[in-house]
């Protein structure tokens, strides 16, 4: 008989073929885990950029409800001419802003001139 083989495991190229793929893998998940942490970094930002104009636009409504004419229950006609002018003004600014339509404006205008 002849004298017994040690059996030897995998080829050098089987091996390296195993350890390159494996590489491949680990690259390709730090890969997705780096395009996950740039995705929430992005949705972290987009959510800081809504939250600062958010309170950027809290800070408008604020200010236009100061400068906004009070409801009157007195009749229009007590209004000086100037003091309807400068209503219909403010009116005017806060519908180019875009906050009243131009519905909402004709009808608070109408109210002012008693109309």
């Amino acid at each position: 008989m002849s004298p017994m083989r040690r059996r030897r495991g995998p080829s050098l190229l089987a091996t390296a073929v195993v350890v390159g793929g494996t590489t491949a893998m680990v690259g390709s998940s730090q890969q997705k885990k780096a395009a996950q942490q740039q995705q929430q970094a992005a949705t972290q930002q987009q959510m800081a950029e809504l939250e600062a104009n958010q309170a950027a636009l809290a800070q408008q409504q604020a200010a236009l409800t100061q400068q906004a004419p009070a409801p009157q229950a007195a009749a229009p006609a007590a209004n000086s001419l100037d003091e309807q002018l400068i209503q219909i003004q403010k009116l005017s600014a806060m519908k180019d802003q875009g906050l009243l339509t131009e519905a909402e404006f004709s009808a608070k205008k109408a109210q002012i001139l008693g109309i």
